[in-house]
């Protein structure tokens, strides 16, 4: 996580555009709200509870970042949209509502979320690694 430096309005304001995102496709997937857990934890907000009607000035907190700040707060928040590993409509508009408002370049924010993609995927490879079972033959490494 990205965001350790943000202050106390500011972890707010992301905590929520982040629940935002997980309530967008109407479907609360165990992952996401973990995910909202682990983040209220991290920014000292055990207390934060989602208003919906604060997500404008939320967008607007956040608009004052500076330029890599607002890179981080979009990859993370793009975390969320595919923690389900779906983007959908909901949330691609909040996604680009989100960009508009921090004023982001589209082809960096694509570039982001390829990024945070990959970092699925190592991870996947990882768990998967992890979890393998013996192979049915020996290899020797030690060549």
């Amino acid at each position: 996580m990205f965001l350790h430096q943000l202050n106390p309005i500011e972890a707010e304001a992301f905590l929520t555009l982040a629940a935002e995102l997980i309530e967008d496709d109407g479907v609360i997937a165990a992952e996401e709200d973990a995910l909202l857990d682990e983040y209220m934890e991290v920014l000292h907000q055990p207390t934060f509870t989602y208003d919906p009607t604060a997500t404008a000035a939320a967008r607007d907190t956040m608009a004052q970042l500076n330029e890599v700040g607002k890179r981080k707060v979009y990859m993370e928040l793009f975390n969320f949209a595919i923690c389900d590993r779906n983007v959908d409509d909901s949330e691609r508009r909040s996604l680009n509502a989100l960009r508009d408002a921090m004023q982001l370049d589209e082809h960096i924010c694509e570039e982001l979320e390829a990024c945070v993609r990959d970092l699925y995927n190592v991870y996947t490879r990882i768990e998967n690694a992890l979890e393998a079972k013996e192979p049915p033959v020996k290899v020797d490494n030690s060549l």
